[in-house]
C-alpha cells in the first residue's frame, strides 16, 4: 500500500507533500522490495515505524546502464538507516531497499520553508540522508518524535500535522503550490522582489541559500515535470509529439529531454514508463503520475 497525502490548506505553506508505504502483509521478491525515487528540490524528514531500510549505494555490475537491480547481492547497502531521517534537496535519483515488511511515511517540505527549523544551511544538506538529530533544532525534533508515541488509531501524516502546526506560530509561511513549477515560479517572484534580490548576482545566491541550488538546476525540475503531465494527459489514442514536446517544455531538442529526464529519474522515457506499468519497485512514480490525472 502507497498513499500520496496533501497537507491541510495552511500546512501547505509548509508542507508539499507526505507519502505513507506499507507492505505489511504483502508478499514481496527481494528485487520487488527496491524503492526508487527520482531526484527532487524538495527537503524530506522520513519515518520508520516497522522494518528496516537501507539506502543503495552502488551497484558492482558496472555496465549496469539502466540502474534497475534484479538481486540485492550486486548492490552495495548503507547500514540501516535510522528511524527519523533528514534527506536534502536530491541532485540525482535515489534508491533504498528493505528486507522485510516496512511501515514508513516520508513528509516533503518547500526547502525554504524547513530550512527555519534547522541548524544547517540547506547547501551542505544536498544529497545526504542524515539522523534528523544532527540537523533539527530541538523543536523540530521533538515534534517528529511525537509520532512514535502516538496512538496507533491516528494516522501519522494527521498527527504530525496536529504536531507541527504550534511550532509554525511566528515562522515565514511559503505560497502553496500543487506543481513544483508552481512553487519554483512563487519562489522565483520573491526572490527578484526582495532587498536581497536586485542583482542577477543576489538573486543566485538567495535561491542557492533558500533552496541548496541554482535557479538553473531547479528548472530541470520543471521541465521534467512538465512532460509527465503532459504524457498523463495524452490519450493512448493520440500520437505523441516528443519533438513537440520537448519544445513545448524548454528542451533544446527531444534528445536534450531525454538526457535531462535521464538525470532526474535515471532512466530513459520509454524504461520509465514501461517499469511504472508493471514493477512494484515503481511505486513512487505511479503514485507521482497518478497526481497529474486528477488535476
Amino acid at each position: 500500500m502507497a498513499r500520496l497525502l496533501r497537507p491541510s490548506s495552511k500546512l501547505s505553506e509548509y508542507i508539499f507533500a507526505g507519502v505513507e508505504r506499507d507492505t505489511r502483509g504483502i508478499d514481496l521478491s527481494d528485487s520487488e522490495r527496491f524503492n526508487y525515487y527520482p531526484a527532487t528540490p524538495m527537503a524530506m524528514v522520513s519515518w520508520v515505524f516497522e522494518g528496516t531500510l537501507h539506502m543503495v549505494k552502488t551497484c558492482e555490475t558496472t555496465n549496469n546502464k539502466s540502474e534497475v537491480f534484479e538481486n540485492v547481492d550486486a548492490v552495495k547497502l548503507s547500514n540501516p538507516l535510522p528511524r527519523l531521517v533528514f534527506s536534502g534537496p536530491q541532485s540525482k535519483p535515489s534508491v533504498s531497499w528493505s528486507p522485510g515488511s516496512i511501515t514508513a511515511m516520508s513528509v516533503a517540505f518547500y526547502p525554504e520553508a524547513i530550512l527555519q527549523f534547522l541548524r544547517s544551511p540547506m547547501a551542505a544538506l544536498c544529497d545526504q540522508n542524515l539522523p534528523l538529530e544532527d540537523v533539527a533544532s530541538d523543536e523540530l525534533l521533538a515534534v517528529c518524535e511525537q509520532l512514535f508515541t502516538r496512538d496507533s488509531s491516528q494516522q501519522p501524516f494527521l498527527a504530525f500535522q496536529v504536531c507541527f502546526e504550534p511550532l509554525c506560530q511566528g515562522a515565514t509561511a511559503i505560497r502553496a503550490a500543487t506543481r513544483i513549477e508552481h512553487w519554483i515560479s512563487k519562489l522565483t517572484s520573491r526572490v527578484a522582489y526582495s532587498n536581497a534580490g536586485q542583482s542577477l548576482r543576489q538573486f543566485q545566491r538567495r535561491i542557492k541559500l533558500w533552496t541548496g541550488q541554482n535557479h538553473r538546476d531547479l528548472q530541470i525540475f520543471c521541465r521534467v515535470e512538465h512532460v509527465m503531465a503532459y504524457q498523463r494527459y495524452t490519450t493512448d489514442t493520440l500520437e505523441l509529439d516528443l519533438a513537440g514536446l520537448a519544445h513545448d517544455a524548454g528542451f533544446a531538442d527531444q534528445s536534450h529531454m531525454g538526457r535531462e529526464i535521464r538525470r532526474v529519474t535515471g532512466l530513459s522515457p520509454a524504461r520509465l514508463n514501461s517499469l511504472m506499468q508493471r514493477d512494484e519497485a515503481f511505486w513512487f512514480y505511479r503514485l507521482i503520475d497518478g497526481q497529474f490525472e486528477k488535476r
